[in-house]
């Protein structure tokens, strides 16, 4: 027979889990040396990022593999999936092999408003491509630790590109402090995301897009902090809070017009 003092215990228990939330919402501070303040928010798989001074804000949805870029201001929003993504990426890609080598001389042609235009649309396809075929750079790793970063453990590495020094990450590769495991894997898929997005950002995210650099790093986890070697900038996570958020943050938005997402050149 289960005794009185068992029975007691399950009962205490039973009764303060149902008190607690299913999972804490996650709110991240991301701080930058070139002024750039970024927030993310979390809650029920889905994130949103948004900067200080800037209305627009970014809303990913790990249930639907879509991120929507939101304006306030004209009441609209541009919604996008991976596969559509994935296309523009190959357009992209196709694009520069064909078109980049004459982009140079086509621009200097142009007003500055519209070379401006194109800039911002096109991104790194104005870049020529390497002579020949091109080749992937050589990407190694270096160990240096582990930290604790706001709260959170990171693993600390550097980044060596071609045998140069390219960056120093702290990366957070599990949920610890007050990130739950289940906003750490919205994180993680934000992070994932945001790889296949960088292509075309631009394009899609405006002034937005820089706000994904934090985020696309070459390791895997969470970037708690980033050392850019190569462009002179740093982002790391100042502060984080598990206070319940509201629903509105991340639906408000559903309201507003819904606008197909540009074609590249368009």
């Amino acid at each position: 027979m289960v005794s009185r003092r068992i029975i007691n215990a399950i009962a205490m228990t039973t009764i303060m889990l149902a008190s607690q939330p299913a999972h804490a919402d996650a709110t991240l501070v991301v701080q930058g040396s070139d002024g750039l303040k970024s927030t993310i928010q979390v809650r029920n798989g889905k994130g949103k990022m948004s900067a200080a001074g800037m209305d627009e804000f970014i809303i990913y949805d790990t249930g639907t593999g879509t991120i929507s870029y939101v304006e306030p201001q004209q009441r609209r929003y541009t919604q996008v999936s991976e596969d559509t993504l994935e296309a523009n990426v190959q357009t992209a890609a196709n694009i520069q092999e064909i078109a980049a080598p004459y982009m140079a001389s086509m621009l200097a042609s142009l007003s500055p408003e519209q070379r401006k235009m194109i800039e911002q649309r096109m991104g790194a396809l104005l870049e020529p491509p390497a002579a020949g075929h091109k080749t992937k750079a050589s990407i190694k790793t270096v160990a240096r630790g582990s930290h604790i970063i706001s709260g959170l453990h990171c693993k600390a590495s550097g980044i060596v590109k071609d045998g140069r020094p390219a960056a120093e990450v702290c990366m957070a590769t599990a949920a610890s402090g007050k990130l739950s495991s289940q906003d750490f894997a919205t994180l993680e898929a934000m992070v994932k995301f945001s790889r296949s997005v960088a292509p075309v950002a631009g394009n899609l995210l405006g002034d937005l897009a820089g706000q994904l650099e934090f985020l696309a790093t070459d390791i895997d986890g969470i970037p708690i902090a980033v050392r850019d070697l190569q462009h002179g900038k740093r982002y790391q996570v100042t502060a984080v809070s598990n206070s319940a958020l509201p629903d509105e943050l991340f639906h408000g938005y559903s309201r507003f017009e819904k606008r197909e997402m540009p074609g590249l050149l368009r």
